[in-house]
């Protein structure tokens, strides 16, 4: 067993250490001391002296020297906090600078014993512990020592409850560092440090890595890794008839209203022929972005809002493109369902501009607005109600457009509007409008809005009658009948029949007026 430490042999150590002795005499020493230390209390008197020693052999050029000097330093920390903790915090500030480089060490053990000495002295030093790894290890230029830092205040984060909101430029600054490792390891503390932080607290760091702008690959992986758990599958941007309306009424039976059958005499190009396919009307999917906070999802408003100002530009209609997309985004992620208030506000406030993105000439522009409303109603529904009018008002008068794509865009928004939106009679009156329209594409589409209505009120007759639904109702019909494209009669037909299942007997005194062009057809009946 070893002896107690004496200021004799504390001497002895430095005298060795300072002289020509060869290297096992020097390292026979310091093991010597370091087993002493392991057994006994260290005697106050001695340590001033014997911290000089032990940072002395801990620095020297020999690795077996400073293997045994940096182990024994390690056991020193340890016994004087376990003996005196003021003791230990005297020869803080002097020994901090060797654990930090021992913290880029090339050998792990090293890099593991400066570690464990930063634990070993915060508790007695915090103010300096911090002070040297923020000027120090964080940014110095050794990368091992940039990790070993990140790694260590992560750590003493979640254990010791130290803050970290003082270190967030620093981390800023690793994420951009030259070394990947550095850039990746930053990536994780960040995520990790911010997992448990209050939502202000994220959406800061969201702000921090704009304005450090940090590279976006980084930025969206963070972002994303921050997400609030639970998050809604993203909005569908396709298939309407089954999962916007609810389904159509059934049919009468044959045998409780006889009619005649019209199948037999129809043209080939019935109303039911299959409708082209139009996937370039969609705008392509989107990943959510989440928000945290009111005031968070109220300033990427007010950033977005200028872009919208005047006319579209060569210098702006990108950004306006890039300013729908992320509300497109935001809308895919929380802010419909944990913020609805101030997210319907900003898009309120933002109408005109999106309406300036549906009716763009650029086709990319114009796609994504279409697609941001045809979300918005499927998310919102009923909330939407307040910006229903004008952009009826703009979607019917762009499906009348001679561009083939920019109005079958319409078309499919329209019909999503009117699928998720509150019934009121100005709907039907846009409809109406429509189907007097010069040009046969929005004639075409208003009776498949009509069918869109007829099965989402099917349950709720008595409303639609009581504010003049169903006069509109026959007379879209009855115009679209006597139409003079063949395309816009064949396609009211089957309007028709829908409106016939809801409502028989105003169909059926309509009949003979409405049919009265095919009165020489004898056998009529509902086109399925």
């Amino acid at each position: 067993m070893a002896d107690k430490l004496t200021d004799e042999q504390v001497a002895h150590l430095l005298t060795v250490l300072r002289s020509d002795s060869s290297l096992d005499t020097k390292v026979q020493l310091v093991t010597a001391i370091k087993s002493s230390i392991k057994q006994h209390n260290v005697p106050e008197a001695c340590l001033p002296h014997l911290f000089d020693g032990l940072r002395a052999a801990s620095s020297s050029p020999h690795a077996a020297l400073v293997n045994a000097g940096f182990t024994a330093l390690n056991h020193l920390l340890t016994r004087l906090s376990r003996q005196d903790p003021k003791l230990l915090s005297r020869e803080a500030a002097r020994t901090l600078p060797l654990i930090i480089e021992k913290l880029g060490d090339p050998k792990d053990k090293y890099r593991s014993l400066a570690a464990g000495s930063l634990n070993t002295l915060y508790p007695v030093a915090p103010a300096d512990v911090e002070r040297f790894v923020r000027a120090s290890a964080l940014t110095g230029k050794n990368p091992r020592a940039k990790e070993a830092g990140m790694h260590w205040l992560l750590t003493t984060h979640q254990e010791r409850g130290l803050p970290f909101r003082g270190y967030v430029p620093l981390l800023m600054e690793l994420l951009e560092d030259a070394d990947g490792m550095v850039r990746d390891t930053a990536k994780m503390t960040v995520i990790e440090l911010f997992k448990t932080a209050p939502n202000t607290a994220k959406s800061d760091l969201k702000r921090q890595l704009k304005n450090f702008k940090v590279r976006p690959a980084i930025e969206q992986a963070i972002v994303k890794a921050l997400d609030p758990p639970g998050a809604r599958p993203e909005t569908p941007s396709d298939g309407l008839a089954s999962q916007s309306c609810p389904p159509a009424p059934p049919q009468l039976s044959q045998s409780s209203h006889s009619r005649p059958h019209l199948a037999a005499s129809l043209p080939s190009q019935g109303g039911d022929r299959p409708v082209t396919p139009v996937p370039d009307a969609q705008a392509e999917s989107v990943d959510p972005q989440y928000v945290n906070t009111n005031r968070e999802l109220d300033d990427i408003f007010k950033d977005m809002a200028w872009y919208f100002e005047g006319r579209e530009s060569e210098e702006n209609w990108m950004k306006r493109e890039q300013s729908i997309n992320t509300l497109r985004k935001l809308n895919a992620g929380n802010a419909a369902t944990d913020f609805q208030d101030v997210f319907v506000a900003g898009l309120r406030s933002l109408l005109d501009g999106i309406i300036k993105a549906v009716t763009s000439l650029r086709t990319s522009l114009s796609k994504e607005g279409c697609g941001l409303v045809q979300e918005l109603a499927a998310s919102l529904g009923p909330a939407m109600d307040p910006m229903v009018e004008l952009l009826m008002q703009t979607l019917v008068k762009l499906s009348a457009g001679t561009k083939k794509i920019s109005s079958q865009m319409a078309n499919v928004t329209v019909q999503r509007i009117i699928s998720r939106v509150t019934y009121n009679q100005r709907l039907m009156h846009h409809i109406w409008s429509a189907s007097q329209d010069k040009n046969v594409q929005p004639r075409t589409y208003a009776t498949d809005w009509l069918k869109i209505v007829l099965r989402k009120e099917a349950g709720h007759k008595s409303h639609v009658e009581h504010t003049g639904g169903v006069d509109l109702m026959e007379k879209i019909i009855r115009k679209g009948l006597g139409d003079a494209n063949p395309g816009v009669r064949e396609r009211t037909r089957s309007a028709y029949w829908s409106f016939w299942g809801v409502w028989p007997a105003r169909a059926d005194a309509h009949y003979p007026s409405s049919f009265g062009y095919m009165s020489q057809m004898t056998n009529i009946g509902p086109r399925r």
